[in-house]
C-alpha cells in the first residue's frame, strides 16, 4: 500500500468515525469527551504487547504515545484551520 493510499483511506476512516463521534460526544463536557477518548487510546496501546517481555512493551507504548501525540499537535492546526476558516461568500459575478 502507497502512503498516498494509506493517507485516502486513513482520511476516510477517519471522516467515518467524526460523524459518529460528533453525535455521541456532543453535548457532553469536555471532561467527559477527553476522558472518552483517553480510554480509546488506552485501549489501542494495551493492544500492543511484546509476549514475556513487560519492559519492552512498556518502552513500545511509551515510543508509539510521543509518536502519537506528536502527530496529535501536527493535526490540532491542521484541523483547527479546517474548522475556523473564514467562510467567503459566493461570488456571484461582482
Amino acid at each position: 500500500m502507497t502512503e498516498e493510499t494509506e493517507a485516502r483511506e486513513v482520511m476516510l476512516i477517519a471522516a467515518r468515525i467524526v460523524e459518529f463521534a460528533n453525535s455521541e460526544l456532543a453535548g457532553h463536557p469536555s471532561i467527559i469527551q477527553g476522558a472518552i477518548l483517553a480510554d480509546l487510546l488506552a485501549v489501542w496501546l494495551a493492544g500492543h504487547i511484546l509476549p514475556g517481555d513487560e519492559a519492552a512493551t512498556d518502552a513500545l507504548r511509551e515510543d508509539m504515545l510521543k509518536i502519537h501525540v506528536k502527530q496529535v499537535r501536527r493535526l490540532v492546526e491542521i484541523n483547527h484551520g479546517i474548522m475556523h476558516q473564514p467562510q467567503t461568500e459566493p461570488n456571484n459575478g461582482h
